[in-house]
C-alpha cells in the first residue's frame, strides 16, 4: 500500500502521546495513526493501539487508518469517553433565535474536540464501530467539535438521549446525532450510518429539539453512504436519518452548500408531536444564513414521519416531509428517486395552513424559517403518500419551483407557494410542467418496486420496520430511456408589471380576462365573474417583508382564491410559465407589463447512483439508476 505520510503504527501509546507533545502534526508531515486492534481500551498494553486510543492521540491534521488484519472487524464500543460532550447548538431567548453556542450534548462512546480523520479505505470490508450498550446504557458512538472526514466505516447502534442536568441554564442534554454528531463539516465517504437512536424531551422546548437520529452536522458531504434504519423520538424532533444544519454559525449571511451524492437514505423514522423529516431535514444555513443542500444521484425511499403516540393532540402539532424536509434555504435534486416515504398523523389547520404536507418533499410554511427555491431535474419523485394517500411534493412557502426538465412526479401541492411579486417580475413562481416531465404518474409506472435491491445486512425503522433497507430501485418502463444525450435548453418566464400599489391597479381585470381568453372552453366564458371588479386589489410590499404587511391581504386572497376556482382543470401547476408566457410586455389598462424569459442549458449527470456511465442506451434514464 502506498503511502504519503509518516506511519505510527504497533509503537506504544506513550510514543504517540509524546510525539502529539512534539507537535508532530505540526511538522512537514502529518502522521498516520494505523490501529491494530478491536478492543475498547483507552490506554492499552505496550504495542496496541485502539481506534480510542489513536483518537487520543491524533493530532488535527493526522489520519487513522487500519491494519489490514482488521477487514471487515467490529470495534464494539463499551466506555463512555465524554458524559457531557460540548458541542455548538442554536440558543433561543425569550422565544427568539439568538445565534449559537457551545451546550451539553450528553453521552458519547468516543469524543474528540479537534478535526479527525477516520480512513478504513483501504479495507475492502471496511472496519465497523458499534455501540455496545444497547438501550441500557445508552451513548452515541461518535462527538466530534471540529471537522470529521472517515471513509469506508459503519457506524451503528448508537444511542443519544436527553437526560436532565442539575443546576444551569439547560436543563437537558441535547439529543442529536445517535450516530455521529459534529459540529463542523462532516465529510462521509462509503460510510453507512445505521441502526442508531435519538431519544428526546416529552416537553416542548425551542432550542431543544431532537435532532439526526444517524446524523446531526453543522456541514455536510457525503458520496456513497447508506443512512437507513435511524429513528428520532421526542416531542419535537427532525431528521430520523439526517439533519443538516448547513453553515448555521456563518457570518455574512451565508450558510454552507451540502451534498449528498450517490447515497442511499431509506428506512428511517421520526415520531413526534412536532415531527419533521423522516429521511432528512435540511435547514440550508438556518434564520440568519441561507445556503443549498445538493441531493445527486440518490435513493431516497421507505422513510416516515409520524405523530407520537404517547403525545395528545393539544395545543398544535406537525407531521411533514416522509423523505426530506426543506426546514431553510433551497434544495436542489437531480437525478434522484424519491419513492414510498409516509408522512401519517391528525389533520389540523393552525393560523390558516395545514399541519401535514409531504409525503415525500416538505418545504415549511410560515415564519418560523426562511426557504427560497426547489428545484428538480431527470428525477422520479412517486409512490409518497399522507395517511394513504397520494402526496409527493409539498412546496409550502418557497419562492420558486423550478423544474430542469425530465421529472416524473405523482402529486405536486403548489397550493402555499409565494403569490406573484410584480416588483421582482416573480409574477410566475411555478415553473411546472418543461420538456420531459410528466405528473399524475403511478409508483409501479416509473419503477420496478419488485426488482429493488436491498441492504444484506441493516434492517428498516421506516415504512419496512424490520425487512432489509432498500438501497435502490431499478426503472420501471416510463423512466427509462427518456433524457437527451446532449445538453437541453429549459426556458423561464419572468413577469412583472409597474402601477402597483395605487387605487387605480386593474392588473387582476386583465387576469381574468386572459384566462377567458386562453382557457374559456375549459373554465367557461364567463370564469372569473365572481371576483367582481377587482381595481385597488394591488401589491403594496415592502419587498422583503411584504407577507406580513396587511394591506396585502387581499392581493393574497386573491391569487388563493383563484386556484380555488380553477381548482385541477388546468394541470398540476395551475397558473404556472405557460399561463404568464400568454402576455406580452405593454401597456394594457391602467399598468405596464414586463414580461421577459431566462433560458438555461442542463444535461444528464455523467454516472447513475452505483457509477455506471449515463447513459447505457441511446437516451438516458430518469432517476438514481440507469438501466
Amino acid at each position: 500500500m502506498k503511502r504519503s505520510h509518516p506511519i505510527i503504527g504497533v509503537l506504544p501509546l506513550a510514543l504517540i502521546v509524546a510525539a502529539g507533545a512534539c507537535n508532530l502534526s505540526d511538522g512537514p508531515e502529518a502522521a498516520e495513526i494505523v490501529v491494530n486492534s478491536l478492543a475498547d481500551l483507552a490506554s492499552p498494553p505496550a504495542g496496541t493501539i485502539t481506534l480510542r486510543s489513536a483518537i487520543a492521540a491524533a493530532g488535527a491534521r493526522d489520519t487513522i487508518i487500519f491494519d489490514e488484519s482488521l477487514d471487515g472487524g467490529t470495534i464494539l464500543l463499551t466506555v463512555v469517553g465524554e458524559e457531557h460532550s460540548v458541542l455548538k447548538g442554536e440558543v433561543y431567548v425569550n422565544n427568539v433565535f439568538s445565534g449559537y453556542q457551545e451546550r451539553d450534548y450528553g453521552r458519547s462512546a468516543l469524543y474528540a474536540r479537534k478535526n479527525l480523520t477516520i480512513d478504513a479505505a483501504e479495507l475492502p470490508h471496511g472496519i465497523t464501530v458499534r455501540w455496545g450498550g444497547g438501550d441500557t446504557s445508552r451513548a452515541r458512538v461518535l462527538a466530534v467539535y471540529g471537522d470529521l472526514t472517515m471513509r469506508n466505516v459503519s457506524i451503528l447502534s448508537g444511542y443519544s438521549e436527553a437526560v436532565a442536568i442539575a443546576g444551569g441554564t439547560q436543563p437537558y442534554t441535547l439529543a442529536r446525532g445517535g450516530g455521529l454528531a459534529v459540529w463542523g463539516k462532516a465529510t462521509l465517504t462509503g460510510c453507512t450510518i445505521a441502526g442508531n437512536t435519538c431519544f428526546g424531551e416529552s416537553g416542548s422546548a425551542r432550542d431543544r429539539g431532537t435532532y439526526g437520529g444517524g446524523i446531526y452536522a453543522d456541514d455536510l458531504d457525503l458520496v456513497d453512504c447508506v443512512i437507513s434504519g435511524n429513528r428520532a423520538i421526542a416531542y419535537g424532533a427532525g431528521g430520523g436519518g439526517i439533519y443538516s444544519v448547513g453553515g448555521g454559525a456563518n457570518s455574512g449571511g451565508r450558510g454552507n452548500d451540502t451534498s449528498l451524492r450517490g447515497c442511499t437514505v431509506s428506512g428511517n423514522r421520526t415520531t413526534a408531536q412536532h415531527a419533521y423529516g423522516g429521511g432528512i431535514f435540511t435547514l440550508s444555513g438556518g434564520p440568519s444564513n441561507l445556503a443549498t443542500m445538493f441531493l445527486t444521484n440518490c435513493t431516497i425511499a421507505r422513510n416516515a414521519v409520524e405523530d407520537h403516540p404517547d403525545f395528545p393532540q393539544a395545543g398544535q402539532w406537525y407531521t411533514r416531509g416522509g423523505g426530506v424536509y426543506m426546514g431553510g434555504g433551497s434544495l436542489e435534486v437531480s437525478a434522484c428517486t424519491i419513492a414510498e416515504n409516509t408522512v401519517t398523523g391528525v389533520p389540523a389547520i393552525f393560523s390558516g395552513r395545514p399541519n401535514l404536507g409531504g409525503g415525500g418533499v416538505a418545504a415549511t410554511i410560515g415564519n418560523a424559517h426562511t426557504v427560497e427555491n426547489a428545484s428538480v431535474r431527470n428525477s422520479v419523485v412517486v409512490g409518497n403518500t399522507l395517511n394513504g394517500e397520494p402526496e409527493d411534493w409539498f412546496a409550502g412557502s418557497i419562492l420558486n419551483f423550478y423544474s430542469q426538465g425530465y421529472n416524473l412526479a405523482g402529486t405536486i401541492d403548489f397550493r402555499y407557494i409565494l403569490v406573484p411579486v410584480p416588483d421582482w417580475l416573480m409574477s410566475s413562481r411555478k415553473r411546472w410542467p418543461k420538456g420531459g416531465d410528466m405528473d399524475g404518474v403511478g409508483l409501479h409506472e416509473a419503477l420496478d418496486v419488485a426488482g429493488a435491491r436491498r441492504h444484506p445486512a441493516v434492517l428498516s425503522a421506516g415504512t419496512d420496520a424490520g425487512q432489509p433497507a432498500v438501497l435502490w430501485y431499478p426503472p420501471a418502463a416510463l423512466a427509462t430511456d427518456k433524457v437527451p444525450n446532449q445538453d437541453y435548453a429549459v426556458t423561464y418566464v419572468m413577469a412583472g408589471y409597474t402601477g402597483f400599489g395605487q387605487p387605480t391597479d386593474d392588473f387582476l381585470n386583465h387576469v381574468i380576462l386572459q384566462l377567458r381568453a386562453q382557457y374559456g372552453a375549459i373554465l367557461g366564458a364567463d370564469f372569473g365573474s365572481e371576483f367582481g371588479d377587482m381595481t385597488g386589489t394591488t401589491w403594496y410590499g415592502p419587498a422583503v417583508t411584504w407577507p406580513s404587511n396587511p394591506q396585502n391581504a387581499a392581493w393574497i386572497s386573491f391569487w388563493r382564491n383563484l386556484d380555488i376556482a380553477i381548482g385541477d382543470r388546468l394541470g398540476m401547476a395551475i397558473l404556472g410559465d405557460d399561463f404568464w408566457a400568454t402576455f406580452s410586455s405593454g401597456p394594457i389598462g391602467n399598468v405596464r407589463l414586463t414580461i421577459g424569459s431566462q433560458t438555461r442549458s442542463f444535461r444528464m449527470e455523467s454516472a447513475d447512483q452505483l457509477g455506471n456511465s449515463r447513459p447505457r442506451g441511446a437516451m438516458g434514464d430518469i432517476g438514481a439508476i440507469e438501466k
